[in-house]
């Protein structure tokens, strides 16, 4: 009587596993990839604040008393860089705008050398303001499941924006 019962309940694990094991599987991968976003979204509100107060603290005044505090679009381009650095540089398009226009570095790192003073001389006095802005493409989760020859669901662009007056 117990061996027929036991030979009843063959394949009962593997059932169990494929009901619950797949939908775990897709959870547990969606939820980190959506946390590395998350992360990534952060690091870019955070690179887009700390370049625009490193660009403030670098105006005009301060090069008063012969020190040579001036700043460059490559100076910013790489302050930018260096603190977003959960970004892949190659993929974040980076804008730098005061008064005399914007400064569009796409992608950022193309901007590194570049020596044109920003912000431009003409504007770059105590109290006018300077605007950093940076959008990043995320990468859509689904896609890892999605199946071959077929159109992948579109990724997400994100954006941060700054805007700081010159202090010094």
């Amino acid at each position: 009587m117990r061996l027929r019962r036991a030979n009843g309940r063959r394949g009962n694990a593997l059932i169990e596993f494929t009901l619950l094991g797949i939908p775990l599987t897709f959870m547990t991968i969606s939820i980190v990839a959506i946390s590395i976003d998350m992360w990534e979204f952060h690091n870019l509100a955070f690179a887009t604040e700390a370049t625009a107060r490193y660009v403030t603290l670098h105006g005009a005044t301060c090069t008063a008393n012969s020190n040579s505090c001036t700043i460059t679009v490559g100076n910013v381009a790489t302050f930018f860089v260096g603190a977003g650095m959960a970004l892949s540089s190659g993929s974040v398009i980076l804008k730098m705008t005061d008064g005399s226009g914007t400064t569009t570095c796409n992608p950022a790192s193309s901007c590194t050398g570049t020596s044109t003073q920003f912000p431009n001389a003409s504007y770059n006095a105590v109290g006018n303001d300077v605007t950093i802005s940076a959008t990043y493409i995320l990468k859509n989760p689904v896609a890892i499941f999605w199946p071959p020859n077929s159109d992948p669901p579109n990724d997400f662009t994100v954006g941060a924006k700054s805007r700081q007056r010159i202090l010094f």
